[in-house]
């Protein structure tokens, strides 16, 4: 928005300069003028920052039980990553569980994420993870613990946005450390949980198009809106 009223600014005074010289400035001139204004500030306007927002439902027997929300902003280099969800089923009672994760990378490493989630209300959960110096610095409420890598550059949020193509090992922000991609089949692949559960990710052109959270108890999908 910023960009827009500095390009539409310089416009008019443009245009009120080569009026008040007519003299001297054809109306190509001028033409050219106001187009080369306009390229530059598009141009400086795609590069400065890329957004954008993809939404999904959660589904369980079928049914839509909830949404979920990823959004990505590069930025010079940088990109920030968020997913907020809100599921809300019943099990033997209801159960209303909202989650909000977050991820920094800068020239491709992660600076910093983190997660958090509440279940009716309560929070359950809130992780952090944080590179100090050279290491990671990790945070699980009262306990701290450290990640001896010196440079993590795919998470769990990223297989949102990037294939895992050429990626065999993939950081966990809530588990705090990291898990084993395996292929299973033409642009799908299977993340075993420390917890005994498992992931499967599907994508197309590149992009995460269905994700089935595979429970114990039971099974939910998150499928491309």
């Amino acid at each position: 928005m910023i960009l827009l009223i500095i390009t539409a600014a310089l416009l008019f005074w443009l245009f009120k300069k080569c009026v008040s010289l007519h003299e001297i400035f054809s109306f190509q001139t001028i033409n050219l003028q106001v187009k080369s204004v306009m390229f530059f500030f598009l141009s400086t306007a795609i590069s400065y920052a890329q957004e954008k927002t993809v939404n999904y439902n959660v589904l369980r027997n079928g049914a839509v039980i909830g949404q979920m929300q990823f959004y990505q902003n590069n930025n010079n280099g940088e990109v920030f990553l968020k997913i907020s969800s809100e599921v809300k089923t019943r099990l033997i009672f209801g159960i209303n569980v909202k989650t909000e994760e977050g991820s920094h990378f800068k020239n491709g490493k992660l600076i910093s994420s983190y997660v958090k989630r509440h279940v009716n209300g309560k929070e359950k959960a809130n992780k952090t993870t944080q590179l100090i110096d050279s290491n990671y610095k990790t945070s699980d409420e009262n306990r701290k613990g450290e990640i001896k890598q010196q440079y993590i550059n795919y998470n769990l949020m990223l297989l949102y946005s990037k294939e895992p193509v050429s990626e065999d090992k993939v950081y966990s922000d809530s588990f705090q450390q990291f898990l084993t991609i395996k292929k299973t089949d033409n642009h799908s692949y299977r993340i075993e949980l420390p917890d005994g559960n498992y992931n499967d990710y599907h994508f197309q052109n590149g992009i995460c198009q269905k994700v089935e959270l595979h429970h114990s108890l039971f099974t939910i999908n998150i499928q491309k809106a």
